[in-house]
C-alpha cells in the first residue's frame, strides 16, 4: 500500500491510498465431484478482490493433497485446469491458492471420485512350450497413472507384483498340459478397488517323448549276502542333454544313458529305490521295492556280571540271536571280541579277572558268507571296592541338642550309599554320586553321654559289596546341673573382718564349668572361676558390714547353657573390738550423766535438807566383765535424787557395769527402789520395771511389782541385755517418792 500525505485541512475527492483485501476464493469442479473414468474434468479456481489499483495479477495454485499439480499467473479473476480423461488416479481432495501482491487465500478442498478403472491388458510369448519351459507374461493399464499392484492368475497358480509403472512382466514355469492366463490390478491408494480381469491367454505345453522305467533282479524279497541287479533304461530321445539318475535315500549311480547297478546286499539295503530321467527341467521317475531279510541278527554284547569290581572275574558274551536257517548253521558265524577297534579274542564267551587293564570299550563282530555286522559298544569301567567308612561328628555334640554326623569312604567307584545305624538299626540312607564322597546326616539329639557309641555307619557300591565303620567315639558336651551355692563357715552370719569362701558345684555337667558369683542386683559377677572339675571357690578376704545381702552363683560349660542356683542370704555383725570400744563410750557418758544430775539436784535442794542430803551419798559401782553369750548386762546404781528427776544413759557395747553379788551385804545397799532395765536392739524395745527395795534385795534380777515406799533414797539397777546390735540403746528414766 503507497499513501500519499496531504494537509489536514484540505478536503479532496481523491483516495488517500492504494489498497486490495481477497474477499473469497472459489474451487468447482465440473461436471461433478464424483464421475466415472474418462470423463473430462475441468478444475475451475475463482477469486474475488476488491482493490484500489488500475490492474492486478493473480497467482493461481491447484493442490492434490500437499502435492502442487498446477499453478498460472493471470491478471483474470478466473482460471481452470482441465483433466481429460480423468482416472482413478486423479481421485483426491483438491483446493487453489491464490495469492496477490501480500495477500493470499485457500479455497475450500473439494474431493474429487473417479469411479472404474480401465481393463487391462496381457500378452503371452511364446504361447507353445515344453514342460518345464518358462513363458514371459506382460500385463498393463496404459490409460492409468500412480502405484499399481498387478495380480497374475495360471490356472491354480497367482503371482503378485508392485510397480510405480502401468506395466510390469514377470516368467513364469508352466507344467500343466493347457494353462490359461489372465491379469487384473489396482491402485495402492484405493485399497479396495481391483480393476476388471484382462483378457485370458491360452498357453499349451507339450511333452517330451521319455519314459523311465526301473527293474530289480533276481528278486525284489531277497537275504543279506545275495547279489541284487538294478537296471534303470530311458526310451530313446534324440536330445543330448539327458541324464539317469538311480537313487536311495541317496545318488547310488548317474548316467546319461541306461544302466544296470549291482551290489551286495544287506539289511540296511532294503527300502525305495528310484529311477530318474531329466531333461532340462522335466523329470521322469520310476519306483519299485526292495526286502533284504537278514542272514543273521546284529550280535548282543553282554558282560556277567554287570558290574565288577577289582580282582573278581567276569565274562563277555557274544551271540546272534536269529539265523536264516535256509542258507547258514549257526556254526558258519564267526564271532570277534573287540578292545577299542582292535581285535582282542575270537569265540563267543570271553572270561577275564577285572583289574583296572581290562577297562575299555569292547565290540563283537560276527561274520557269515561275507556278511559283517557289529554289535553295539560296551564300555568297561571296573569299580573298586568301597574302602571301611569313617564316621565322625562335624562339630560339638551336646547331650539333648541337634548335631550332624559325617559319613566317608576314602576309596571306592561313585555312587556309593551310605547308610547310618543306630544300635543296628536304619536311621538314614544316602547315595552320593559325587563329587564329594561324603554323606551328611542330621540328628535330632541324643539324651545320654554314652548314647553317642550306638551310631555306626555302612558304605556299598554295588554286587554285595558292603563296610561298616567302628562305632562314633566324638566326645559329648552334657549340660551343668542346676549349681549349688555354699558358704565356709557353714553359718550365714559372719562376723566383720572375717573370711569367707563360697563354693559353687554341680553334680553333672563336662568339663570345664565356668562358676561365676553374683551379688544379687548386680549383672556384673563378683568373680569367675574356671577349675577343672565341677566345683569352684571364691574366698572373700574380711568382709566388711557392706557385705551383707543376697547371693547366688551360675554354672556353664561348652553346651552354652546357664544354670543358677538359689539365692543365698548373708549377714555380718560388727567386729567385737568395735563392741569394746561402744561400751566404753556408753559408760564414759553414763557417768557424765549422772555427775551432772548430782551437781544439779545439790544446787537445786532446800537448806533444811542439806544435812540430811549429805548424809546421803551417790554410789557407783562399776566394774567391767565380758558376760556370756545371751546373758544380760547389770549395773547398780545409789543416787541421792530428788523427786521427779530423770536421766538417760546409752550402752552399745557388751559390758557390765556392776555385776550382782549374791551375798547379803551387797543386797543391803540397794535401799529404797531399784529399776530393771532391758535393752534391746533398738530404744522402743527397752524394758523398764521398778521394784520395791524389799523385793530387789532378795532378787534383783527377777522384776516385781510392789508400792514405792516414801523415802528419797533411790537405788537404780539397771540390767541391760545386749544382743550385738550397733544401734543397741537403754534409757533408764528415775522417778523419786512414794507416789511414782
Amino acid at each position: 500500500m503507497i499513501c500519499v500525505l496531504r494537509p489536514p485541512l484540505v478536503l479532496t475527492n481523491q483516495p488517500l491510498c492504494t489498497a486490495l483485501t481477497i474477499d473469497w476464493v472459489k474451487l468447482t469442479l465440473l461436471p461433478n465431484i464424483t464421475v466415472d473414468h474418462g470423463t473430462n474434468v475441468t478444475l475451475r479456481c475463482e477469486a474475488m478482490v476488491s482493490h484500489s489499483y488500475s490492474q492486478l495479477i493473480h497467482t493461481f495454485t491447484f493442490m492434490l493433497g500437499n502435492n502442487v499439480i498446477y499453478s498460472k499467473n493471470s491478471s483474470e479473476a478466473v482460471v481452470e485446469r482441465s483433466l481429460a480423461p480423468a482416472r482413478a488416479s486423479n481421485s483426491g481432495k483438491y483446493k487453489c491458492h491464490v495469492k496477490v501482491r501480500n495477500k493470499q487465500q485457500s479455497s475450500n478442498s473439494q474431493t474429487l471420485s473417479v469411479k472404474g478403472l480401465p481393463t487391462p491388458q496381457l500378452k503371452v510369448l511364446p504361447d507353445v512350450v515344453y514342460e518345464g519351459d518358462e513363458i514371459v507374461a506382460t500385463c498393463s493399464a496404459p490409460e492409468e497413472t500412480g502405484s499399481l499392484i498387478f495380480y497374475f492368475y495360471n490356472n491354480d497358480q497367482d503371482f503378485t507384483v508392485s510397480s510405480s509403472t502401468n506395466s510390469v512382466t514377470i516368467s513364469i514355469e508352466v507344467k500343466d498340459r493347457d494353462n490359461y492366463l489372465h491379469c487384473n490390478y489396482r491402485l495402492v491408494m484405493l485399497s479396495r478397488e481391483v480393476s476388471n480381469n484382462s483378457n485370458t491367454v491360452k498357453v499349451i505345453v507339450q511333452d517330451y517323448n521319455i519314459t523311465s522305467s526301473i527293474r530289480i533282479r533276481p528278486d525284489t524279497n531277497v537275504v543279506e549276502g545275495d547279489r541284487v541287479y538294478v537296471s534303470c533304461s530311458v526310451s530313446s530321445f534324440p536330445q543330448t542333454d539327458l541324464e539317469i539318475f538311480l537313487i536311495k535315500n541317496k545318488l547310488l549311480y548317474h548316467s546319461r544313458a541306461s544302466f544296470t547297478h549291482s551290489f551286495d546286499t544287506t539289511v540296511n539295503d532294503s527300502g525305495k529305490y528310484v529311477c530318474k530321467a531329466e531333461m532340462g527341467k522335466v523329470q521322469k521317475i520310476s519306483t519299485d521295492i526292495l526286502v533284504v531279510a537278514e542272514l543273521f541278527s546284529v550280535p548282543d554284547l553282554s558282560m556277567t556280571p554287570e558290574q565288577v569290581f577289582e580282582g573278581r572275574s567276569f565274562s563277555l558274551s557274544c551271540w546272534s540271536s536269529m539265523i536264516s536257517q535256509q542258507r547258514i548253521n549257526r556254526t558258519d558265524v564267526k564271532y570277534t571280541l573287540n578292545k577299542n577297534e582292535q581285535p582282542l579274542k575270537t569265540g563267543q564267551i570271553f572270561k577275564f579277572t577285572a583289574n583296572q587293564t581290562t577297562n575299555g570299550n569292547y565290540t563283537c563282530t560276527a561274520e557269515a558268507k561275507g556278511v559283517n555286522k557289529t554289535s553295539k559298544q560296551l564300555t568297561i569301567d571296573v569299580k573298586v571296592p568301597v574302602s571301611t567308612p569313617v564316621i565322625r561328628a562335624v562339630g560339638e555334640v551336646i547331650v539333648k541338642q541337634p548335631f550332624q554326623i559325617l559319613c566317608e569312604s576314602m576309596l571306592g567307584t561313585l555312587p556309593i550309599t551310605y547308610t547310618l545305624l543306630k544300635s543296628q538299626s536304619q536311621l538314614y540312607r544316602m547315595t552320593t554320586t559325587g563329587p564329594l564322597r561324603t554323606a551328611l546326616f542330621n540328628i535330632t539329639s541324643i539324651y545320654q553321654k554314652d548314647e553317642i557309641h550306638s551310631f555306626t555307619c555302612q558304605a556299598e557300591n554295588g554286587a554285595g559289596n558292603r563296610e561298616f565303620s567302628k562305632v562314633l567315639t566324638s566326645a559329648v558336651i552334657e549340660p551343668v546341673s542346676k549349681p549349688k551355692l555354699t558358704l565356709s563357715p557353714e553359718d550365714h552370719t559372719i562376723t566383720e573382718g572375717k573370711n569367707v569362701t563360697f563354693f559353687c558345684s554341680v553334680k553333672e555337667g563336662t568339663v570345664p564349668v565356668t562358676f561365676r558369683w553374683y551379688r544379687k542386683g548386680n549383672t556384673q559377677p563378683l568373680f569367675t572361676s574356671y577349675p577343672s572339675g565341677t566345683k569352684g571357690e571364691h574366698v572373700v578376704q574380711s568382709v566388711s558390714r557392706e557385705f551383707r545381702g543376697m547371693y547366688y552363683c551360675e554354672a556353664s560349660n561348652d553346651a552354652k547353657e546357664t544354670k543358677r542356683s538359689d539365692d543365698v542370704s548373708i549377714a555380718v555383725n560388727l567386729a567385737g573390738w568395735k563392741k569394746v570400744v561402744i561400751a566404753v563410750i556408753c559408760i564414759l557418758i553414763l557417768v557424765l550423766i549422772v555427775t551432772i544430775l548430782v551437781l544439779f539436784l545439790k544446787k537445786t535442794a532446800p537448806p533444811r535438807e542439806a544435812t540430811r542430803k549429805r548424809k546421803r551419798a551417790v554410789e557407783l559401782s562399776a566394774k567391767s566383765a565380758r558376760p556370756k553369750s545371751n546373758d544380760p548386762m547389770r549395773m547398780s546404781l545409789t543416787l541421792d535424787i530428788e523427786d521427779n528427776t530423770a536421766f538417760n544413759f546409752c550402752v552399745g557395747h557388751p559390758l557390765v557395769l556392776h555385776q550382782w553379788s549374791q551375798n547379803a551385804a551387797h543386797r543391803t545397799l540397794l535401799a529404797g527402789y531399784f529399776w530393771l532395765v532391758d535393752c534391746s536392739q533398738s530404744s522402743s524395745d527397752t524394758k523398764v520395771v521398778k521394784n520395791s527395795s524389799s523385793t530387789a534385795a532378795s532378787d534383783p534380777l527377777r522384776p516385781a511389782h510392789h508400792t514405792l515406799t516414801h523415802h528419797h533414797h533411790i537405788s537404780v539397777t539397771a540390767v541391760l541385755r545386749m544382743n550385738h546390735h550397733p544401734n543397741s540403746t537403754c534409757s533408764v528414766r528415775v522417778h523419786g517418792g512414794p507416789d511414782h
